[in-house]
């Protein structure tokens, strides 16, 4: 399939930075394992012992992340005697693209909805509710396979289930703990608020975890959408029949009862569009901050311009919403999060020259660092969809997170000249 559509440079690129980013944010915890085993038994060999059953842990991240997937969309694994037509339409269009078939796993769920999972290429698996099922033609079923099968192929899949994991998971104990004094009666309801009152902190850093992490997945989310929606039309060569499903599958989403759309939407940013429910108590999910999906009219203008180019009939949206689309708009979270991320080094500038207490200043630093990363993702992403400000959201990324890389790559750089004896 990748001599069909050719690798998409604009993919590659977020998919890179977001695996990054990925590190980049969750490399203090080995750290903090270490240094804590050493703090508390005295020995750096427990210490160093408690980092090789984290990089065991890490080992097995990818089929881990698989089954917070999978477990997030209440979906199993089914063989080809349960689903026979669904195993042969999936077999032949891998075929067709040139790869091995993946696995299929059905959700029993009336949310019409589809994505795709994995752990590699090699061993993926393609998700396919029940409401799907019974709301598309066979033409269309189709287009939504093609879709999905080209997230594989461009292992676009793979690198959103390791992304999307702590997101997820993040997400489940969240919304958990953001429901426990709702769910308690009295008198333990007033314990419950309590002891939140007491754990704020650490609720707030649960809440800035899930937050940076579904952050992680806008960076290549709305992108990889219109990469997999070309490779679905080259694919079956009826870009018209993905026009059609997208459409049909919008439209029944407001349909979908309140209660099913939030039992998946922890895995909203994988589906091939976007499973959202009316806001409720959580009204600061850091989901609803985000958009994970391009527009759907700036997805079958596109889809209308290759369905032009293969000679077949247009189905698009009306004339007039697909130019209001297109003409993008404004996007001030770039120029906000470039404020943060000068916020930031004002902050660090002070301290540097001026002195002072840096605890003081490590809240405020903290809030501008992650509030200007959060606001910067989301304004690429806005930009990479048509809005303005791509600059300034890629400056501010640069300047919050491009010294930390730099940092860690020269600490591990020193760290091997030191191993090898060059400073000896």
């Amino acid at each position: 399939m990748e001599r069909r559509t050719g690798r998409d440079l604009g993919l590659n690129v977020r998919m890179t930075a977001a695996l990054i980013l990925l590190a980049v944010l969750y490399l203090p915890l080995p750290i903090g394992i270490v240094l804590f085993g050493r703090g508390w038994t005295g020995s750096w060999l427990l210490s160093i012992g408690s980092l090789a059953a984290l990089f065991v842990f890490v080992c097995f991240l990818p089929a881990i992340s698989e089954r917070i997937t999978l477990a997030s969309a209440r979906a199993r694994v089914v063989g080809e005697q349960e689903e026979p037509e669904l195993d042969a339409l999936v077999q032949r269009l891998a075929g067709m693209a040139d790869m091995p078939a993946p696995r299929i796993a059905v959700a029993d769920t009336d949310v019409p909805n589809s994505f795709a999972a994995g752990r590699s290429p090699r061993d993926a698996v393609v998700v396919v509710t029940r409401g799907l099922r019974a709301r598309l033609s066979p033409q269309e079923l189709e287009a939504v396979l093609a879709h999905e099968l080209t997230h594989i192929v461009n292992r676009d899949a793979f690198v959103m289930t390791l992304v999307g994991a702590p997101a997820m998971l993040g997400r489940r104990i969240f919304t958990w703990l953001a429901d426990l004094p709702a769910r308690v009666e009295w008198p333990a309801k007033v314990i419950v608020i309590l002891a939140f009152l007491y754990c704020f902190f650490v609720l707030l850093l649960v809440w800035v975890l899930y937050a940076v992490a579904t952050a992680l997945i806008m960076t290549i989310s709305r992108y990889r959408e219109y990469v997999a929606d070309r490779g679905a039309a080259l694919l079956t060569g009826a870009p018209e029949q993905l026009q059609s499903a997208l459409q049909r599958l919008t439209s029944e989403m407001p349909l979908i009862p309140r209660e099913d759309l939030r039992a998946v939407a922890g895995v909203s940013a994988l589906f091939i569009v976007p499973a959202e429910a009316p806001a409720g108590a959580l009204e600061i999910d850091p989901q609803r901050m985000f958009s994970s999906h391009p527009p759907l009219e700036r997805r079958l203008e596109r889809l209308s311009d290759l369905a032009r180019e293969l000679g077949r009939s247009v189905r698009a949206a009306p004339e007039e919403k697909r130019r209001t689309e297109s003409h993008g708009g404004p996007n001030p979270r770039a120029l906000i999060a470039f404020f943060c991320a000068a916020l930031y080094w004002c902050f660090v500038g002070s301290l540097w020259l001026g002195g002072g207490d840096p605890f003081q200043a490590a809240w405020p630093m903290a809030l501008a660092w992650i509030g200007g990363v959060v606001l910067a993702i989301q304004a690429a992403g806005r930009a990479s969809a048509g809005a303005s400000g791509m600059g300034f959201a890629v400056g501010a990324l640069a300047l919050l997170v491009g010294p930390w890389v730099l940092t860690i790559a020269g600490v591990f750089v020193l760290f091997l000249l030191g191993s090898a004896g060059v400073f000896g």
